[in-house]
């Protein structure tokens, strides 16, 4: 028993994310998830989150609609059109990287697109887990990154978030439309609006998470 007690004691300073305390941010009146504990969350038009768990590292960003940038989505099949651009912007991003995963999910009755871009640094392989969610007027933004190394830890960790996400029950299938504006004044818009926002800081944090070491 004092061989068992000893080990459960090891085992709660090598690995603190068993008592790490997440709570519930609200990133407006529409969409919340649960974190690791932050002092500070910027939240104006654009929402920007960045912190670390035990294991990995979250991002949540929230941009809204455009009218000079955001392509027109009136349709279920324009969404599953943006969604598709999203990744391929992404992949392009980084040459290097593979897109794994692909899927549609649903948070209560709206689509998501969740994917992976696994992504090989030198010093190990990087995954960077995405969750994208277009609806009242803004593209939603959920990443959890993580070292293969720590693939084993992390997983639960990215579970845990990912399935926290929650939106207002009173959002429809018709709220992940563009507004009339949007779709009057955008139709040849080129699929732009996830540069704008936390473009250079996702850059920087994964600078930051690549070749920071763990502690």
């Amino acid at each position: 028993m004092k061989r068992i007690f000893l080990l459960s004691l090891v085992l709660s300073f090598m690995f603190p994310a068993f008592s790490q305390t997440w709570t519930t941010v609200s990133i407006d009146s529409f969409v919340s998830v649960k974190v690791p504990f932050i002092k500070n969350v910027k939240k104006d038009k654009h929402f920007d989150l960045v912190t670390k768990t035990s294991f990995g590292t979250i991002l949540i960003f929230k941009t809204a609609d455009d009218v000079k940038v955001t392509p027109d989505i009136e349709r279920d099949k324009h969404l599953n059109k943006y969604y598709k651009k999203y990744i391929e912007i992404v992949s392009k991003s980084s040459p290097k990287g593979k897109i794994l995963d692909t899927k549609d999910a649903l948070i209560g009755k709206l689509k998501v697109k969740d994917f992976t871009l696994e992504t090989d640094t030198g010093t190990g392989v990087l995954y960077r887990n995405f969750r994208i969610l277009h609806a009242n007027n803004n593209t939603y933004t959920f990443e959890f990154l993580y070292k293969d190394v720590h693939k084993e830890y992390a997983v639960p960790e990215r579970d845990q978030f990912f399935k926290s996400i929650t939106v207002n029950d009173e959002l429809e299938k018709k709220d992940q439309y563009t507004s009339a504006e949007i779709n009057d004044g955008n139709k040849s818009n080129s699929y732009k609006i996830w540069y704008i926002g936390g473009g250079v800081a996702v850059l920087l944090v994964l600078l930051f998470f690549v070749f920071k070491p763990n502690k």
